[in-house]
């Protein structure tokens, strides 16, 4: 199975992106980190591991984890079934911390073996770095139910290429007007693997992914003087990627935690 992040999204994840519903900006950005685990089920086990992540869930909350594990599925394409589990934000000393809570409440880990296990066939575990500086997230909309993600996978050697003209990019559309709490955006890269970077989309609804006859490329050409040179920033940007995909995650209530704060 190819890789995949969730930011939730996307960012995707978790996306994100695959981000946990609740989070919002302060004054200071969270925390930069994420972890996902992606579980494929067994043939014919998708309801069955629904079910397990669902009493696993809440066993969690009754062992008062410090996490809330947020759950979310594919909308696009095959695979499903699979299941994404995402907890934003923290550290990376947070990531000592939960370890001694893990390790001081091994009967989690046990539910989790004797319930959930059992039905997958598969996982990939991943960390996701937030770059909360190019992002435009903006809680007026949430919750968030939907997580349009598109993942860019760099060709080797093309870093710089992607980063300079995603840099460029995102500028003008913070700095030029794009940016506002009706188009908010979340750019994330995954720890590990290929290098690969995403972008994430909430929304609210499915009506809100109707944009009308509103177009980036018209708004960048428009700040950068011609189409031409729109043209050109924009091919350095997809000619520094080998492959991209796109997914829209659905965040599953049913199987994940009370994110009550």
């Amino acid at each position: 199975m190819k890789k995949r992040t969730l930011n939730f999204g996307v960012c995707v994840f978790a996306a994100l992106l695959f981000l946990a519903p609740a989070i919002s900006f302060a004054e200071d950005s969270p925390p930069p980190l994420a972890e996902i685990w992606m579980m494929v089920p067994k043939i014919g086990h998708g309801s069955e591991l629904g079910k397990a992540l669902s009493k696993h869930m809440a066993y969690r909350t009754e062992q008062a984890d410090p996490r809330s594990w947020q759950a979310y599925s594919p909308m696009l394409g095959d695979e499903l079934t699979r299941i994404g589990v995402r907890f934003c934000c923290f550290n990376w000393a947070d990531l000592d911390s939960y370890r001694e809570w893990s390790e001081s409440n091994s009967q989690v880990s046990e539910h989790f073996r004797e319930h959930v296990i059992p039905h997958v066939e598969k996982w990939e575990h991943y960390f996701e770095s937030i770059d909360w500086k190019s992002s435009n997230w903006s809680e007026k909309n949430a919750p968030y139910k939907f997580f349009a993600v598109t993942e860019y996978n760099i060709k080797p050697g093309h870093g710089a290429d992607f980063g300079e003209a995603r840099d460029k990019i995102i500028q003008i559309a913070i700095n030029q007007g794009w940016a506002n709490d009706d188009r908010p955006w979340l750019w994330s890269k995954t720890i590990g693997g290929k290098p690969q970077e995403s972008i994430v989309i909430p929304h609210a609804n499915f009506a809100s992914m109707d944009r009308g006859d509103e177009s980036f490329f018209r708004f960048l050409a428009e700040q950068m003087g011609s189409e031409e040179a729109a043209a050109s920033l924009m091919k350095q940007f997809e000619g520094s990627v080998w492959s991209s995909e796109f997914q829209i995650w659905e965040h599953q209530e049913d199987f994940s935690m009370s994110d009550d704060d």
